[in-house]
């Protein structure tokens, strides 16, 4: 595989938030009323650094993340991107800002079929007004491994060459954020690997913000911090996290 440009690595002394929450509550409407899902979430995702959120199912953590990345709107309380709250933007700026400053890469890929793995690369670039330029492209094939495969369509590739595609995508326009929901979820063994070396060398070698949903304490151990919600809310934190410590609070939520 290749790998993302190597230079110094991205230190910092005091961290800063990419993306923050404040009071965040988000309910659906049912049959029987508005049910919770986020309980009042206080928290931030500091930048340059690769966060994972775990939970058992019905926690909140896609909704967490889909709040956090402005795909849907909290109920009440802030999601703050670099000073804008993304729950009041409006469309426009939703739109612009999705285009520019945040990535998501999902569990399914959501490649355009049609499109060539170069071709779903840059169409980011496209979508945000940029003239994809050959070199950039061409790069960012080589640091996923896929540079001999860039007039191959989706179909032709393997799930993990398609999350691969998916991050490189994601990078493309070098925003402030990319947001994975599971992205190793619908992976084998070797491929999670790959991905998961993608998303840490994005972060390491390429001094990006990472936040990933997980259910995978081996996929958590690889991020600088862990957020663990239960029932809507933090219930704990974990920094430098390993196998054994993920593992070790996760089976907290079976007793």
């Amino acid at each position: 595989m290749g790998r993302f440009n190597d230079g110094v690595s991205f230190k910092e002394s005091v961290l800063d938030d990419v993306v923050r929450v404040e009071s965040l509550v988000k309910s659906y409407s049912s049959a029987v009323g508005a049910v919770p899902v986020l309980r009042g979430l206080t928290l931030g995702f500091p930048r340059h650094r690769l966060t994972a959120v775990m939970g058992p199912s019905g926690s909140g953590k896609s909704t967490l993340l889909h709040c956090a990345a402005g795909l849907d709107r909290p109920t009440s309380g802030r999601v703050t991107l670099g000073g804008t709250d993304l729950g009041t933007a409006s469309r426009r700026t939703l739109s612009r800002i999705h285009r520019r400053r945040i990535g998501f890469v999902f569990q399914s890929f959501n490649l355009l079929p049609m499109l060539t793995a170069a071709e779903n690369i840059a169409l980011p670039l496209r979508l945000a007004g940029q003239r994809p330029r050959h070199e950039h492209i061409a790069g960012l094939l080589d640091q996923i491994g896929l540079a001999g495969l860039a007039g191959r369509r989706p179909a032709g590739l393997s799930g993990g060459q398609q999350q691969r595609v998916a991050i490189a995508r994601a990078l493309a326009v070098k925003p402030d954020v990319v947001f994975a929901d599971e992205p190793t979820g619908a992976l084998d063994g070797v491929s999670s690997r790959q991905v998961l070396d993608l998303l840490r060398a994005a972060v390491d070698r390429y001094a990006q913000s990472v936040v990933m949903v997980t259910h995978d304490p081996v996929a958590a151990s690889r991020a600088d911090s862990v957020i663990f919600l239960v029932d809507g809310q933090v219930r704990d934190t974990l920094d430098h996290p390993t196998v054994e410590d993920v593992s070790a609070r996760v089976g907290r939520w079976d007793r």
